[in-house]
């Protein structure tokens, strides 16, 4: 299995960048590239969100009770004088780094933690220096607009430096546990909150790794954008002026396709920017309808505007969207006045048109509004059957009812394609804006993220955006995409979100199961020929999953220290991209010390297929789920697996409960995605 480049079109029109050789997180390159829905990609967070659902989203002991959080250390595991975070095996690359630290107040980076990168299971670090270099931008690459400190990002620490990789990818912290003294607090604590999004792409993908030093010009030159298009097209707009009464509509422009909406800018009184909608259908969707301030992300009463990449206000006062739009029969774009818009408004406007081709991975854009309010559970900004990328978010974030800024220490939830374990947990709202502490250094506007309006007190609003054209949500089948209200399930705090989600999304699924079977249902196993390890310990386990409320599972689970798993399955017309999942116990290790399961490769007909990464203990919430990507000869019906373990003292045990092999939807009537039926939505486990 190898990539599927992108339909190659004419120099200089939407996809001219997009060569083969593309990788999913370079978006820079091209706009098909950020609107493509590619199966083989898959993006994931590592973060140090609470293990059983507690409030404290952080590694290391604070001033709570061990009762309250009684797993306080988040790394991955420990290995010699070092704490990983993150261990990655196959192709792919760490698209953001996100961290904090403090104590009510954002703090600088004790100068003696050292972050350290191995790539491709060198037993050197390919980059070894202070963790505050990597923010503060002292060290090239590392340096504005692609990484942060806390004093450009409101609290945070943020790198948006492509790590890329071509085998595998470990990273380390040295001396970040508590003890002795801290010059940044004056204490011996270490409180560091971390989130890591990173690409898992297809085995086989030709990726030059990162090396130290190397630069990316043109991303950096993208980032530099606000306000015109920053793939630099040069295509001519379509500007007219615009009469709107109250009540009344208008449509700016019409297309035939196939085609690209590929900018829109409108200029008109701030006073009307939420009694006017922007509405936009695509191929016969309405794919947005939602008002001037919550799409371009200006609200009437920003402190500061968003200078988005894609989205936002300029100097001269024109709103800006620089999402590329597909359309394959027709798009029409208009505009339409709440009855209570005090008087009528002109509106300059500028749309911008391409008429390349449409490449067939590319995905609908839609704007998607929600607005809603929850007192003890969590709010779904996003539900989707199909699949789909998101690529950004912009949202005001209140509490309802009461006065409190509690409402920001909600975790963002993604669950996809059926699973129960969330593939992205976030540690609060503020840090998902690559914010920190309440966003404790004022509002911000940056390229991929912002905070407009900045609640100081807990009366007001908070109004903020991310872009994620290099760190998107994506999914193949499935997506639920929550927000938590409050602290922690047990300490809820009344919240209002006022949200846009902005993604590519095509009707059909992409992957479906294809087979699965328990290994405690006898007569399944036996008939997939499963032989687990003669070492393997197996019992009854009735234990929950990370989401929220916690889902409950009971089933058998084995773990093993020595030996391999050995199972079958027969797939008539199986299609790449093929993907192997596993339902497993994670309670086995110990929470920051050793790792729940060791990582494992997979062979498939004797042949190297994927890799599982290891993966954290929590003895809280017991059940995990993984997902390998495989690289399995086109044709193949037959898959003899066999998982064979990688043990390290720092990762002892496999563990094994549940076996699915997923693969491509088969349809190929509904192949474009543009024309289809609903979607399936595969029950899980």
């Amino acid at each position: 299995m190898r990539r599927r480049p992108l339909l190659a079109i004419a120099l200089g029109s939407v996809a001219a960048a997009a060569h083969a050789s593309g990788l999913p997180w370079e978006t820079w390159e091209s706009p098909a590239r950020l609107a493509a829905i590619d199966a083989d990609d898959v993006v994931l967070e590592r973060s140090s969100h609470c293990l059983d659902g507690c409030r404290y989203d952080r590694s290391n002991a604070g001033a709570e009770g061990a009762a309250a959080n009684p797993y306080p250390l988040r790394w991955l595991y420990r290995d010699g004088d070092e704490v990983v975070v993150l261990d990655e095996r196959g192709p792919g690359a760490l698209t953001r780094f996100w961290l904090t630290t403090g104590f009510g107040t954002s703090m600088c980076i004790d100068p003696a933690i050292r972050v350290r990168l191995y790539l491709d299971g060198a037993a050197m670090p390919t980059l070894d220096l202070p963790l505050a270099a990597l923010f503060d931008g002292s060290t090239p690459p590392f340096t504005p607009p692609l990484a942060l400190d806390r004093l450009q990002s409101s609290g945070g620490y943020v790198s948006h430096v492509p790590i890329a990789y071509a085998q595998s990818l470990r990273v380390a912290l040295a001396g970040a546990d508590d003890g002795g003294s801290n010059p940044c607090t004056g204490n011996a604590q270490r409180l560091l909150w971390f989130q890591l999004q990173f690409h898992r792409i297809a085995p086989g993908t030709p990726v030059a790794s990162f090396l130290a030093g190397h630069d990316e010009p043109a991303w950096r030159a993208f980032l530099a954008h606000a306000g015109d298009d920053p793939w630099n097209a040069m295509l001519l707009p379509q500007v007219a002026t615009t009469n709107l009464a109250p009540g009344g509509s208008a449509t700016l422009a019409t297309r035939s396709g196939p085609g690209w909406l590929r900018g829109i800018r409108l200029r008109l009184p701030r006073s009307a920017y939420a009694a006017l909608s922007l509405r936009v259908s695509v191929d016969g969707v309405l794919a947005i309808d939602v008002p001037l301030a919550d799409f371009f992300a200006a609200p009437t009463d920003a402190q500061a505007p968003a200078r988005g990449v894609f989205v936002g206000e300029d100097a001269g006062g024109w709103l800006y969207a620089w999402w590329p739009m597909p359309f394959v029969e027709d798009v029409a774009i208009a505009l339409a006045a709440d009855a209570a818009l005090p008087a009528a408004v002109a509106i300059d406007s500028a749309l911008v048109f391409d008429a390349a081709p449409v490449p067939a991975e590319a995905g609908r854009f839609e704007a998607r509004l929600v607005d809603t309010c929850s007192a003890a559970s969590a709010i779904t900004l996003d539900h989707a059957t199909g699949a789909g990328r998101i690529v950004g978010v912009a949202a005001r974030h209140r509490a309802d009812g009461v006065s409190t800024r509690g409402y920001l220490e909600g975790d963002e939830r993604a669950r996809v394609d059926g699973a129960f374990a969330p593939a992205w947990y976030g540690t609060g709202v503020e840090d998902f804006y690559d914010g920190g502490f309440y966003f404790d250094r004022g509002v911000f506007a940056g390229p991929l993220a912002g905070a407009t309006v900045v609640d100081t007190d807990g009366s007001g609003s908070t109004v903020a955006y991310r872009l994620m054209p290099t760190a998107p949500l994506t999914y193949a089948s499935a997506l639920h995409l929550e927000q938590e209200a409050g602290y922690a399930p047990s300490a809820p705090v009344p919240t209002c979100v006022r949200s846009v989600v902005y993604a590519y999304r095509r009707d059909t699924p992409l992957l479906i199961g294809y087979d699965a079977f328990e290994i405690g249902d006898a007569a399944a196993a036996a008939a997939h020929a499963y032989v687990r390890s003669a070492t393997a310990s197996c019992a009854p386990l009735a234990a929950s999953f990370e989401d929220e409320p916690p889902t409950a599972r009971s089933a058998l689970a084995c773990a093993y220290g020595d030996g391999s798993s050995h199972f079958h399955f027969r797939v008539a017309d199986a299609q790449s991209p093929l993907r192997l999942r596993r339902t497993f116990d994670a309670g086995a290790g110990v929470p920051g010390e050793q790792a729940g399961s060791a990582a494992a490769m997979i062979f498939i007909n004797g042949l190297a297929a994927g890799a599982f990464a290891p993966a954290p203990a929590n003895p809280s919430r017991r059940w995990q789920q993984q997902e390998a990507l495989l690289d399995v000869a086109a044709g193949t019906t037959d898959f003899d697996v066999v998982v064979v373990p990688e043990f390290r003292a720092y990762a002892n045990v496999f563990a094994e409960s549940r076996w699915e092999l997923r693969g491509r939807w088969k349809d190929a009537i509904f192949a474009d995605g543009f024309d289809a039926p609903p979607a399936r939505v595969l029950a899980p486990p």
